[in-house]
């Protein structure tokens, strides 16, 4: 009765430590990566760590908001991130390119004074609000649909091949000007409190099955 007794005990040992080895195994092979910005690979490894990710093909979002981020480099090599969300961090510069499958961007409310953009061919959402732009210029993005870039201190916001945009939230920011004429799917914009002129505004309000919301020149709402 005792040798009965202590083959089971002993069996329970083996499988608990079996079942330690196997967890040890699993948690060697969660995704490290090495990025300038400390904050931003320690919020990724988490997000690795909780999501399982074991390959950079395995990221498809990050979501890393309010974590002192100052510095996106490196971001590149997640070439099939989907949604990337960096909502209020410190990010004074940001340069995306390349990233074949992401189509949701969020680098709203941080301290960007300039955003470089290209080669991202599926992006549907841009989130900009926020921020402190001189301008901002967008080329080329045959499927992004929405823009939201208010409350950014934008004056000049130049664009070119913007043929499925179909909303845009630019209110509170310098505009003097907007090119009204080259959005073929354009469907509703937002430019209150732009210093615009009122021939413009009046120009906005003949734009036959489209919403443009404004109120009047400067001296209309200050």
């Amino acid at each position: 009765m005792l040798k009965k007794i202590n083959l089971i005990v002993s069996l329970v040992v083996v499988f608990g430590w079996g079942q330690f080895i196997a967890l040890a195994h699993v948690h060697a092979q969660t995704l490290t990566v090495e990025l300038p910005d400390k904050n931003l690979q320690a919020c990724i490894e988490a997000l690795a760590k909780k999501n399982n990710w074991q390959a950079i093909e395995d990221v498809t979002k990050i979501q890393c908001h309010n974590k002192g981020i100052e510095n996106i480099e490196g971001l590149q090599q997640f070439t099939r991130l989907q949604k990337l969300s960096l909502h209020k961090n410190k990010i004074n510069k940001a340069s995306l390119n390349a990233l074949p499958e992401i189509k949701e961007i969020n680098i709203a409310r941080n301290n960007l004074s300039e955003i470089k953009l290209s080669n991202l061919p599926k992006l549907e959402a841009l989130y900009l609000f926020g921020n402190q732009f001189q301008q901002l210029e967008l080329k080329g993005f045959p499927a992004l649909e929405q823009i939201k870039a208010n409350s950014s201190g934008i004056h000049h916001f130049h664009y070119a091949d913007l043929p499925s945009l179909q909303k845009i939230y630019m209110f509170d920011n310098q505009m003097e000007t907007i090119d009204i004429y080259s959005l073929p799917a354009l469907k509703y914009m937002d430019v209150r409190q732009n210093p615009m002129p009122d021939g413009l505004y009046e120009e906005m309000d003949k734009m036959p099955n489209m919403t443009i919301l404004h109120d009047g020149n400067a001296e209309d709402w200050q």
